[in-house]
């Protein structure tokens, strides 16, 4: 504990025999139980004792306010004052004998601190006043099998004013009584527990900014990402009004890449950002005659060397821009007709030179076109679209792509039987 203790003899073996000293603790304003009650002689001298000491604490040069506390173990009655500094007496404004009923009336939360060995942290426990009130016997009980009291309260005295006294106090038992005492001192705390409150309504305030500020840029991000899809989707619809077979073409293109992506373990945002992109990728037909897009038979070799440039013409088109979702579309759109063996378009790209989100989007568009209803062909079953795609791999196709699409054909079939062949298609 504690200033009391300092220099103090506290052995409960002193006797006090000198009835000058009991007559002492009556002559001073005592309002105890046990000196007047039917208690043991070792107990009623051990209050004795410890009074006198506690009386010379009890000075304006201590700054702790000494008491000694009482309660009967078993019995609901409440903690009682043995002693009350005469500080202690003038912050209620009353006498020794109201004390203890003011002072519980008076709290407006307790705070007791606790060492977290596991997370080696100080851990601070607050109860309000409410909540004190249904757990006092509780604590009664934690004190005593503890030894010690270590807590900070807040009181709201009678002219309004708040103050903090920090309470620490060491316990005593006395089976045979049933008694147990609390023998401390009271500190006032105020100014230290003011600016610990300043303190914590900082931070308050400072996590309310940080708050409102995630907030807004949730908000905008939001926005942008909806301005990004909205312009991408706008791109898609333009596509889709220069060549009607694209439609369903991009719908599952982005599908078949999510399955894809998955089974290659992407993270969600990348997964999403793939979905949204794939939508782009042949963005470019924008700039290719109808003529061309139309055509149902078979291209020239002239006529395939001006379809070639619908990668660079979707990746001019998405450019200038650092926004996530354009970038990867971009990507998408230059390279999804580049090839592993280097035999690609627009630049011949081989292996890995060629971006992963370019490699997913190669397989998928090649089965997805085998799959799919065309003015010059009719559509392959899925039994023979996979084992084209399987005959692609190593020299078209990502080797390792390709494994893994093969290995989701169940989930890659279910997005076919969901969107079917495109019914506008009429051959000659």
């Amino acid at each position: 504990m504690t200033s009391l203790s300092v220099g103090v003899n506290l052995d409960r073996g002193y006797q006090m025999n000198n009835q000058h000293d009991f007559d002492w603790v009556f002559d001073h304003d005592y309002c105890g139980r046990i000196l007047k009650g039917h208690y043991s002689k070792q107990l009623k001298a051990r209050i004795a004792q410890l009074i006198n000491i506690f009386q010379n604490f009890n000075t304006s040069a201590n700054p702790s306010i000494p008491y000694i506390s009482a309660w009967q173990e078993n019995d609901n009655t409440g903690v009682w004052y043995e002693f009350a500094g005469q500080r202690l007496l003038a912050l209620f404004n009353c006498n020794s004998c109201e004390v203890a009923e003011i002072f519980r009336d008076s709290i407006k939360k307790r705070c007791a601190y606790s060492y977290m060995p596991d997370s080696e942290k100080i851990c601070m426990k607050i109860m309000e006043s409410d909540e004190l009130a249904t757990v006092r016997d509780e604590l009664r009980y934690e004190v005593k099998q503890n030894g010690t009291v270590e807590a900070v309260y807040q009181l709201a005295l009678q002219n309004e004013r708040s103050i903090w006294l920090k309470d620490q106090a060491s316990i005593e038992t006395y089976p045979d009584d049933h008694i147990c005492l609390s023998l401390g001192a009271l500190i006032d705390v105020t100014k230290e527990m003011k600016k610990e409150e300043q303190r914590q309504e900082e931070e308050k305030l400072l996590r309310k900014k940080q708050n409102e500020l995630e907030n807004k840029l949730e908000k905008q991000s939001k926005e942008l990402w909806k301005a990004q899809l909205d312009m991408i989707y706008r791109l898609a619809e333009a596509s889709r009004l220069r060549d009607r077979h694209i439609g369903l073409h991009i719908t599952k293109m982005s599908h078949y890449c999510d399955i894809l992506s998955r089974a290659i373990g992407l993270d969600t945002e990348n997964r999403e950002l793939l979905f949204h992109a794939t939508a782009m990728h042949d963005v470019g037909k924008i700039g290719i005659s109808e003529t061309i897009l139309q055509k149902p038979g078979k291209l020239s070799s002239k006529e395939f060397e001006i379809m070639k440039t619908h990668s660079i013409i979707g990746a001019k088109l998405l450019s200038g821009n650092n926004m996530p979702l354009l970038k990867m579309a971009k990507k998408i759109a230059l390279t999804h007709h580049e090839r592993w063996d280097g035999k690609g378009y627009p630049y011949g790209l081989e292996s890995q030179e060629i971006p992963l989100f370019g490699r997913i989007a190669a397989i998928c568009d090649v089965y997805d076109a085998l799959t799919s209803e065309r003015p010059y062909k009719h559509a392959w079953n899925s039994d023979d679209a996979f084992h084209e795609v399987e005959n692609g791999k190593g020299n078209q196709f990502d080797p390792s792509l390709v494994d893994l699409f093969l290995s989701q054909k169940s989930e890659i079939v279910k997005i076919q039987d969901t969107f079917p062949v495109n019914p506008e298609i009429r051959f000659s």
